[in-house]
């Protein structure tokens, strides 16, 4: 019997950031009371188990894409990835264990120099055709063949070549040693040839019929609303337990918290209020519930490059200053204050000793003392000024970003009162905020980091030299080292953490870099930016939750969505 590779563990958790918005409590409640649930009946009598899924509120579906190679926000169809497309393997980005999917196998050379897969057997294609290694290698070369789908860098940074030592196995050797390769493979997803062969142009097609290994195929897609229905021949006997997915299109954040509030979603990643919960958790805290869990760390960017950024007093002096509490209660109340390392909760295995328990905790008078000994003295208006210039400069964010806009008016006011002037300045688009950072073209700025794993992920995009901008020009893919931090030794450390397999040579290098991260504040850590997971138990049961965190469970979050409902079972079945 095949084995349940993901089934249901025993009961012991883009940035996609939400808008807050306000509308009458006491409305929601009186529509709660009347709210009926997702699963119904089949002319069968059998119950039918529905879930309703609101992944985001971007409007109506424009059209049926289902390439998995192209990002949901860029219009392919949430569950696409993840759903009817699946991966080698699946990384827990809380702890790093790998579970096997695709591949029944997998292993990583004593000198990171490779990985070899080995290829399940008894898998079919939702068409019925077998699943081989064919396919596995096929969608690596395409990724080959047409860069721009290539967004994990596999041709670029990682893969030298890939070779099949026989009919069931895949080798890919590395370019040079790399540990985090797995990471990158558990975002694959393995596509068939015999279907994407005849595609003319992969980077535009839109793969309205798609054909897949997972666990779902597609049953009806309509501009408001498209349906998954359970793949009755899926490869992992007795999944999925629940029979079809239900992807609700909503118009903006307003309508997707009403929805949600009527209880007409029963899994959902919308950016939450905690005013809502007056109509949702506590109306029925037995079926309604949320987690928000850290997922990446929120920084405030200064510019390196501009003065008085570069010089560390100044940075010391700003972070000082920075009320993280204040940020908590008046801006960002579900984001708890970060370590001053930036490592997430999650990963806490990594931090060094020195770190365990540090809290930043402000300090004015602290903070004034540092200005003062880097050469600043307090002029007639309050503000500090060196060589006739103010500490005065401008933080940047999205409009309508509206708990970040409330985070750096926190900020400002905190700076105010050492003598330092900071204003908030809300750009037109993110696309001008996101040009803005990729070409140093800012002061300071609050943003997100990427997410992994383990730190590593989080630290190599945000410090490694050649991550950053150059001469006002956006580097190839974008920059990701938006502070422009240039340092050798840091670099070092990421170095060695990429070329070792080994968690104690690994955990020695993060914590090196949690040192700088501390002792030169490159970036000023602030707090953790959550995923945002709404969910009921009115239907299905098995949710990942802070007490079995065995995925992320944004319904945008993929192949973590996958696993989840590989975990679910229709309620009171």
């Amino acid at each position: 019997m095949t084995p349940n590779i993901l089934s249901r563990s025993p009961r012991k958790g883009g940035h996609g950031k939400g808008r807050m918005v306000l509308f009458s409590l006491a409305a929601i409640f009186a529509m709660l009371l009347s709210a009926c649930g997702g699963g119904n009946a089949s002319n069968s009598g059998t119950k039918t188990t529905t879930l309703n899924i609101l992944a985001s509120p971007n409007g109506n579906f424009k059209a049926s894409n289902f390439n998995p190679f192209i990002d949901p926000n860029n219009g392919a169809m949430y569950g696409a990835q993840g759903m009817i497309y699946e991966t080698l393997i699946y990384m827990n980005r809380y702890d790093g264990t790998v579970t096997d999917m695709l591949a029944s196998d997998h292993k990583i050379a004593d000198d990171a120099s490779s990985v070899t897969f080995t290829i399940r057997k008894g898998v079919k294609w939702n068409d019925g055709q077998a699943f081989s290694a064919d396919d596995v290698t096929f969608t690596l070369n395409l990724l080959k063949q047409y860069p721009a789908l290539d967004q994990q860098g596999f041709w670029t940074n990682i893969i030298k070549d890939v070779t099949n030592p026989d009919s069931n196995t895949v080798k890919v050797d590395f370019k040079s040693p790399n540990s985090i390769a797995l990471w990158n493979f558990s975002q694959l997803y393995i596509i068939p040839k015999h279907t994407w062969s005849s595609v003319s142009d992969p980077t535009t097609y839109t793969n309205d019929k798609p054909v897949g290994t997972g666990p779902y195929t597609l049953k009806s897609f309509g501009p408001q609303a498209y349906t998954l229905q359970k793949n009755t021949t899926y490869w992992q006997s007795g999944l999925p337990k629940i029979d079809q997915l239900r992807y609700l299109a909503t118009s903006d954040n307003t309508a997707a918290q009403l929805k949600i509030s009527k209880g007409e979603i029963d899994w959902a990643g919308v950016g939450w209020d905690p005013k809502y919960d007056a109509s949702f958790t506590q109306v029925d805290p037995q079926h309604y519930h949320h987690w928000f869990p850290g997922n990446n760390t929120v920084m405030l960017y200064l510019n390196l490059t501009h003065a008085p950024f570069n010089d560390l007093k100044v940075r010391q002096a700003i972070s000082l200053a920075i009320n993280r509490d204040d940020i908590h209660a008046k801006a960002a109340l579900y984001a708890d204050p970060a370590n001053p390392t930036a490592v997430l909760p999650s990963h806490k295995a990594f931090l060094s000793s020195d770190y365990q328990n540090v809290k930043f905790s402000p300090d004015a008078a602290k903070a004034e003392s540092l200005l003062k000994e880097a050469g600043y003295t307090k002029g007639s208006d309050g503000i500090y000024q060196k060589n006739g210039k103010k500490i005065s400069f401008q933080m940047i964010v999205p409009s309508g970003w509206a708990d970040w806009e409330a985070t750096l008016a926190v900020i400002s006011d905190n700076l105010k009162a050492i003598g330092i002037d900071a204003k908030p300045n809300s750009l037109a688009t993110p696309d001008v905020y996101t040009a803005a950072l990729n070409k140093g073209d800012y002061d300071a700025a609050i943003s997100w980091t990427d997410k992994g794993p383990s730190p590593y992920f989080t630290f190599v995009d945000l410090l490694r030299s050649d991550k950053t901008w150059g001469n006002g020009k956006v580097i190839a893919g974008g920059s990701t080292n938006w502070e422009h931090w240039q340092d050798t030794a840091t670099d070092k450390l990421l170095n060695q953490y990429l070329a070792s397999a080994d968690p104690n040579v690994q955990k020695q290098a993060i914590q090196g870099i949690e040192k700088t991260m501390v002792d030169q504040l490159p970036v000023i850590p602030l707090d953790y930016n959550v995923g945002w997971f709404e969910y009921t138990t009115k239907n299905a049961v098995g949710w990942p939750d802070q007490s079995n965190p065995y995925a992320y469970g944004s319904p945008f979050d993929a192949p973590d969505n996958e696993n989840i409902v590989l975990h679910l079972s229709p309620a009171n079945s």
